[in-house]
């Protein structure tokens, strides 16, 4: 598909400063239609230059919503990419096919369904899910399910792959927060001084604002900080936290980074505020920051027309900055008297001719998917609209800067105290505890030259405080002078249109209104009552509002109102990233490559990375069903003990006999520990007098190796050495009804049941090399397990591969060999036992020899057989052979009358090719696995099915393939 271009472009003519390249076009996927991009966009302005007003729609009334604040703060730019949901587009550069989806909205963007839950917004008032869907108590499935579907913005796939993460350790001096003009002034400061200085900003580039606000402070700064070899820069990451003794975490990408500073610096800055007004939430709707963030970075206007609304002289300088780039701004909207602007140092040239309307607001913005005008009147003495001077101005963008948030989480979180400032309408810092500073916009300063003195005295203080003693003493933030005058902006402006406060969950002023009626008066209650700044912003965007609103509904001041509690992490982290990396060692078979080169797909099991399957697992176990098969079980443990007092310490680890045991043969045996839970299995070879050969599971071996060095060394050693060999030996196991007359190619070793029966060892070589041969039978046919040395093993391995080729001989995995031993019936200990499972309810009581002395639970399955066993470990055929139950499925018992009471569980479940039929384990009350054949009802998919107890062997119940 081709890119078409849209009929209407929002580009303008290169800006000085532009991050983007024009002369790279890249084409990008949004909702199905091709559109073209510059190198370096973000989806934001990608789209907003081919003029998409709708980028997504609101969490409660699925509301059209377009871009707001442009810096990643706000729900309105969230998006889906490939399978990534919930991406911040004004973040998220564009990359050359890149397929982004809108959230939140069927069947289209633009035409959304749910957005009809407008009509009865009556019927959904603020706390309304805690009020409804109580009654009846029989329909809250159905609730549940409708809400579940309806909640969310994006959508996690469950099978996107893992990602690579890790972790990182800092240590500095100085930490500075914030890679604005303060924040680098103070660094510098700082670094200056021999501090070792971290600077931290969460933006591509330094700068902070004067990235998009054209200036001659920010070139200087950046030469001088990049001369200090003592800072270190950290862009594109996100401070998430403060903890104790200015422990920082952050992330950058999908590192986390963990930093510890002896003094810190919080340099963040403020968010500019929206303005609570009729419709304020309609695409068109920005923040001046925003659109000069477009303008200047991306050389982008999302309007031609445009409204602008202020109460401070930024709004001024927003305005100059569309003129100059040959836009049209059709008015400016002051809130405050001619006078209280006398001092703006803009211009005149730049803004003269443009309307202005002073001591005047916004009451309305008018227009369905996207502005076409707004509705202004005038403020009286006491700051109430006039409602007979209302206008309407034709305008398709409305640009709001009426005040900023200082950004101070990160100071909450450390325990900082702040005080609303009237003049200035802000809730400032006034003590910060020790090792901490905090400067520039953060502490209400937005004048450049007192941002950057600010920021030298605080950079030397944080120096000076390093290695001083300040415990428990308390910092004053210095004084701000000769601000410019700043009027509140929080009105109560009359609108019949909603006026959202919190964009993110859809909460109006009437919200706000109706929940301190109900009773929540306090600010916390409220925040969670109406989830008011418990969306994507966290209060970033709405926490200034929203508190006026609950002074104003209260009639308490702002400082008697108070503030929410700011906690980590400040923003959305990837649960990867908190993990880091897997630390589990990976454990790789010598041969491992060979598997990799021959399309074997590999699983973790354990702490081995094991062939899952080469082929279809079915062809894998008819191989060795009917012909012969390879199977590469180097995983498993292999200890070797010697000494003459061997036999007595296994006579007391294993729960069956061993003193009998004559040389050269091979026996099953189980471990339990004194409590009779089973800790592992596997076979013992008795190779001389004073030498045997034990394995265990691949995952218990270093577990098994502990606990029989712990009892060598509490009075059971008697002079024996045990010795861990499980990467000395590879292990492969030959399986099949062929599989004498292939091995016989490559060993002289007489090979004849007679010779060399079931349940033996023998020492030979195999194709040269010196082998460990073992006929045991897990998979239940004629098999020999082939130990040799590692290092030999890729040749044993390739050997054995070509003397199988005449035998039609296959590679077979994990998978296969699991059907095998579940047509035998074999456990796997860990899987069909846990940590309450015995040999007597694992219907294992014939391997418990109880005449023996004394051995690890012997008195435990004394009680056991007295008290009689509750459950019991048993096998299963399903009724419709096809139906294969999930592991760990529950076992019910369904009474007419009565509830479904679960009384078991599914261990191990497949379809056996061999047998054409679904067969598992499963554990079961003792009297009805008792019953051979007895029917009992698995739950599956909110189906119940039929199976019935099927005891001993599915396949070759007397054993005679594996003797033959």
């Amino acid at each position: 598909m081709q890119a078409i271009p849209s009929p209407k472009s929002n580009r303008i003519p290169k800006q000085q400063g532009e991050t983007v390249d024009r002369s790279a076009t890249i084409t990008f996927n949004f909702d199905g239609q091709e559109y073209t991009a510059y190198s370096g966009d973000t989806i934001a302005s990608a789209l907003t230059a081919a003029d998409v007003k709708i980028l997504s729609r609101s969490f409660k009334y699925h509301r059209p919503r377009g871009l707001l604040c442009c810096s990643g703060h706000c729900p309105n730019c969230l998006v889906q990419v490939s399978d990534e949901p919930n991406v911040r587009a004004c973040r998220r550069e564009i990359t050359p096919g890149m397929n982004i989806r809108s959230q939140n909205a069927w069947p289209s963007l633009d035409y959304d369904l749910l957005s009809l839950t407008q009509a009865g917004s009556r019927l959904m008032p603020v706390g309304f899910y805690y009020k409804t869907f109580i009654h009846p108590p029989l329909l809250w499935p159905l609730y549940e399910r409708m809400l579940r579907q309806a909640a969310g913005l994006g959508k996690v796939d469950p099978n996107t792959p893992p990602g690579k993460f890790d972790k990182q350790y800092l240590h500095t001096d100085v930490a500075v927060i914030g890679g604005g003009l303060s924040g680098i002034s103070a660094a510098l400061s700082a670094a200056k001084q021999g501090a070792r200085v971290m600077l931290f900003d969460g933006e591509s580039a330094l700068g902070g604002h004067l990235r998009y606000n054209p200036n001659s402070y920010l070139p200087s700064l950046l030469e001088s900080l990049g001369q200090h070899e003592n800072v270190t820069v950290f862009t594109d990451t996100t401070i998430l936290g403060w903890y104790k003794d200015n422990w920082l975490s952050a992330t950058q990408g999908t590192r986390l980074l963990k930093v510890r500073s002896k003094s810190l610096v919080i340099a963040t800055g403020a968010y500019e505020m929206p303005l609570v007004f009729g419709n304020n939430d309609l695409p068109g709707v920005m923040l001046g920051s925003a659109v000069q963030r477009l303008l200047h970075l991306f050389g982008v206007c999302p309007g031609k027309k445009i409204l602008i609304v202020t109460a401070n002289e930024d709004g001024w300088r927003v305005a100059a900055n569309l003129r100059t780039a040959g836009l049209e701004v059709v008015a400016i909207v002051d809130q405050r008297s001619q006078k209280d602007c006398s001092g703006l140092h803009l211009n005149e040239s730049v803004t003269d001719h443009i309307p202005t309307f002073y001591k005047h607001t916004i009451l309305d913005a008018t227009g369905t998917k996207s502005v076409k005008g707004a509705k202004i009147g005038q403020l009286d003495s006491n700051g109430k609209i006039d409602l007979s001077t209302k206008r309407w101005l034709a305008c398709d963008l409305i640009a709001i800067s009426v005040g900023w948030i200082p950004a101070l989480e990160l100071f909450y979180m450390a325990g900082g105290k702040t005080e609303y400032n009237k003049e200035r309408s802000e809730i400032l810092p006034i003590t910060s505890p020790p090792h901490l500073y905090v400067t520039g916009r953060a502490t209400g300063t937005h004048a450049l030259d007192q941002q950057i003195a600010q920021g030298e005295q605080v950079g030397l203080q944080a120096f000076n405080s390093i290695d001083s003693e300040t415990d428990g003493l308390l910092c004053k933030i210095p004084t701000i002078t000769d601000e410019t005058i700043r009027t509140s902006a929080h009105l109560n402006i009359p609108s019949r249109k909603k006026q959202f406060v919190c964009f993110c969950e859809d909460v109006t002023d009437q919200d706000i209104e109706m929940a301190v009626e109900e009773g929540y008066q306090s600010i916390e209650l409220l925040k969670r009552y109406s989830t008011v700044s418990m969306g994507p912003c966290q209060g970033k965007m709405c926490s200034m509002n929203t508190i006026h609103r609950c002074a104003h509904a209260n009639n308490w001041t702002v400082q008697e109102t108070g503030k929410t509690t700011a906690r980590p992490p400040l923003e959305p982290i990837a649960l990867g990233t908190l993990a880091g990396q897997n630390m589990d060692p990976v454990q790789l078979s010598p041969i491992h490559n060979w598997h990799l080169n021959h399309g074997a797909q590999m699983m973790v099991t354990g702490l081995w990375l094991r062939p899952e399957h080469y082929s279809n697992p079915k062809d894998e176990v008819l191989a060795v069903r009917e012909r012969v098969g390879l199977i590469d079980v180097s995983t498993l443990g292999k200890l070797q003990l010697t000494g003459l007092g061997v036999p007595d310490l296994l006579e007391r680890i294993y729960v069956n006999q061993w003193r009998k045991l004559r040389l050269g043969r091979v026996r099953y045996g189980v471990m339990c520990n004194d409590e009779g839970i089973i800790l592992d299995d596997g076979v013992c070879a008795r190779l001389s007098n004073e030498t045997w050969y034990m394995s265990t599971t691949s995952s218990g071996v270093t577990g098994i190796f502990e606990w029989i060095q712990w009892w060598l060394q509490s009075g059971w050693g008697n002079g024996i050495h045990l010795t861990n060999l499980t990467e000395v030996f590879s292990a492969f196991n030959v399986t099949g009804p062929q599989s004498r007359e292939m091995l016989s190619k490559l060993t002289i070793c007489n090979l004849d049941s007679d010779e060399f029966p079931y349940m033996s060892v023998r020492i030979a070589e195999v194709a040269g090399v010196p082998c460990r041969l073992m006929r045991i039978g897990f998979t239940g046919e004629l098999s020999y397990e082939i130990h040799c040395p590692s290092g030999y093993a890729m040749h044993v391995w390739e050997s054995l591969m070509q003397a199988g080729e005449e035998f039609g001989i296959l590679p077979f995995g994990v998978e296969a060999q699991r059907i095998l031993r579940l047509e035998k019936a074999h456990i796997i200990v860990g899987q069909d036992t846990d940590a309450l499972s015995d040999p007597l309810s694992a219907n294992m009581e014939w391997i418990v020899k109880m005449n023996k002395p004394d051995f690890l639970g012997k008195r435990a399955f004394t009680r056991i057989t007295a008290e009689g066993t509750k459950q019991l470990l048993v096998g299963f055929k399903m009724d419709c052979p096809d139906i294969v139950p999930e592991e760990g499925s529950q076992i019910v018992s369904k009474k007419p009358g009565k509830k479904i009471k679960i009384i078991g569980w599914v261990t191990s479940s497949r379809f056996s090719p061999t047998l054409n039929q679904a067969i598992g384990l499963c554990w079961l009350p003792t009297d009805l696995g008792n019953q051979n054949g007895t029917s009992f009802t698995i739950h599956l998919n909110e189906k119940l099915e039929r199976a019935c107890v099927h005891h001993g062997a599915f396949y070759d119940p007397v054993g005679a393939r594996q003797d033959v």
